[in-house]
């Protein structure tokens, strides 16, 4: 599948039908339920986008394993697997012989039909009576087989060879000639040598594994037969005959569910996924904005940001991408103070590792910068960087403010904390200053658990020193 032209990882589920351009579900986001009429349309040409998948591909038919075993003995799959069983064992004459033949096509149609939902994701088995009323579809599986086999077995005469080689084709391709036929009902379709051939291909590998599992469920009830075997026993190979033949056609259909979009039997699907109103606004506004930002054209991505804002003002990816996009656009102001706001917001959620990270991508932009406006939130930026092992840039926030913010009400609570930093670089002297200062301004403050701690670690450092 064709990757997105703006995430390169991701499958593109839409191309516009104007520029051709490839978009994955996170550059148009949303489902049926978020789209007007005529959209969604493309964000570089307005014209219209056509679906292309999900690009998800389907459950591999052999993980669905547990599934397929379990599938005949679901009711009332269960019902017509018995009743062919005793239909087996009660064959004595004329009229139970016509029994079991009736049954036998019941449950030769029921297959068919067994496949055709499995292929459409229904696990839940069909009235054994949809299969009475499919008449048409038994005439058509007997022409396949007339065709495929006694065919063949006409031409013994001209050439044996050629017979044994379209009969091995014919058993080879006999699984995709059912499938075709289950799902399109079409005998002109199941007769097809170019379908038999697409589905063959677009199925690779795992059309041999199903062959052999095919075939292995088909011949399995043999094992149970013998010549003097007993009502039971006759029985009981009725009973394992009907139910291989539904496995093999759960494993079937589950094979044509995974391939279901390249072999264009997911033609009907929704469009992507619904959202909320809201959760639509803020997805579709990033996902533009990205295809923006990417085409260069930044004016137009922030407006699109500053638009989800709107409708969600705490998202943290849309501020993440505000700050980004008003930095490239080289707006100081406006991005100092929507770093100030960002930074706040998170630490009042109690989001302190987002803050960090948002003052460290900052401090690349911007190496000395200090937030000397919110002293209090410096010192808890300061902190949150201290317990993440960020000492040199929890220092730097701290430095000097009773220069710079010296009516701070916070003031020896920072410089406690700042002469616990300087400790921990190695530095007793400048921390002998930092715990005089507050010793002076406050004194009860080194009396509390972190100042006992901080003089602790001192003088372990620097004695025979005491704070001046």
């Amino acid at each position: 599948m064709e990757a997105c032209g703006y995430h390169s990882r991701k499958p593109a589920s839409w191309v516009c039908e104007g520029c051709n351009k490839p978009y994955c579900t996170q550059c148009v986001p949303g489902g049926e339920a978020n789209f007007a009429a005529g959209q969604p349309r493309c964000p570089l040409c307005s014209q219209r986008l056509e679906w292309r998948g999900d690009g998800q591909p389907g459950l591999p038919f052999w993980k669905r394993s547990k599934d397929i075993l379990r599938y005949p003995v679901q009711l009332p799959a269960l019902w017509l697997v018995l009743l062919f069983g005793g239909a087996n064992a009660a064959i004595g004459g004329l009229p139970t012989l016509l029994l079991f033949l009736f049954v036998a096509m019941l449950l030769s149609v029921y297959s068919l039909l067994v496949i055709a939902d499995v292929a459409g994701d229904k696990w839940t088995p069909p009235s054994p009576m949809d299969a009475i009323s499919e008449g048409g579809l038994l005439v058509r599986q007997i022409a396949v087989m007339l065709v495929l086999f006694v065919g063949p077995a006409l031409l013994a005469g001209a050439s044996m060879v050629l017979t044994l080689g379209l009969l091995a084709l014919a058993t080879l391709i006999m699984p995709a000639v059912l499938m075709i036929l289950a799902v399109s009902r079409s005998l002109r379709s199941a007769l097809n040598p170019l379908r038999w051939l697409q589905l063959i291909v677009t199925v690779g590998g795992s059309y041999l594994l199903l062959w052999l599992a095919v075939m292995a469920v088909s011949a399995a009830p043999a094992m149970l037969e013998s010549g003097d075997a007993t009502a039971p026993l006759v029985f009981a190979g009725g009973v394992f005959s009907a139910y291989t033949t539904l496995v093999a056609a759960a494993m079937m259909g589950a094979l044509l569910n995974e391939k279901a979009r390249e072999l264009g039997l997911a033609a009907d699907e929704d469009r992507g996924r619904s959202l909320s109103a809201d959760d639509y606004e803020v997805a579709e506004s990033l996902g533009i904005a990205h295809i923006y930002a990417q085409e260069g054209r930044l004016d137009d991505a922030l407006r699109l940001i500053n638009r989800g804002l709107g409708t969600a003002p705490m998202h943290q990816e849309l501020n993440w991408r505000r700050l980004r996009l008003l930095r490239l656009l080289g707006k100081e102001k406006p991005w100092k103070e929507h770093l100030m706001r960002f930074i706040r917001a998170q630490h009042s959620m109690g989001n302190q590792g987002t803050a960090v990270q948002i003052w460290l991508e900052a401090l690349q932009q911007e190496s000395g910068m200090r937030l000397e406006d919110d002293p209090a939130l410096s010192v808890s930026l300061a902190r949150s960087l201290h317990e993440r092992g960020r000492v040199p840039e929890a220092r730097r926030l701290l430095v000097n403010m009773h220069k710079w913010s010296p009516g701070f009400s916070g003031l020896a609570e920072a410089y406690l904390l700042l002469a616990h930093l300087y400790l921990e670089e190695g530095d007793a002297g400048t921390a002998g200053k930092l715990l005089g200062f507050v010793k002076r301004q406050s004194p009860g403050t080194l009396e509390s658990d972190e100042g006992t701690q901080v003089l602790s670690l001192f003088h372990r450092l620097s004695s025979p020193q005491s704070v001046h």
